[in-house]
């Protein structure tokens, strides 16, 4: 019985589905976190939308309370897709894709 359970949860590792990072497809490229704007740009074109966020960047002292230290400035760009397709929002930091994901909340 016990050795059962442990082929079990072997063939179950084995088969398990990988996690995948999210890909954005531009013509027969895809584009994914770590990718460069001026890449991103060349291959998918200039994005429907584009927003810029500045936030306050904090350190901790010894006594547990925070000081602000800087800012950092992200930019969001949003992909409509084609019809029925969910629009793709990227977020990059310092020039490099940090995030990719889909607007679920609408439709192109």
């Amino acid at each position: 019985m016990k050795l059962s359970l442990v082929a079990l949860a072997m063939v179950t590792t084995l088969f398990a589905a990988p996690s995948r990072a999210e890909t954005l497809r531009c013509g027969n490229v895809l584009i994914q976190p770590g990718d460069n704007a001026s890449y991103v740009r060349a291959q998918c074109g200039e994005p429907s939308a584009r927003e810029q966020i500045t936030e306050p960047v904090f350190a901790r002292r010894r006594n547990g309370t925070t000081y602000q230290v800087g800012t950092t400035t992200r930019e969001i760009w949003r992909y409509e897709r084609r019809h029925g397709q969910f629009p793709a929002l990227l977020t990059f930091e310092g020039g490099e894709l940090k995030k990719l994901e889909y607007d679920r909340s609408s439709r192109s």
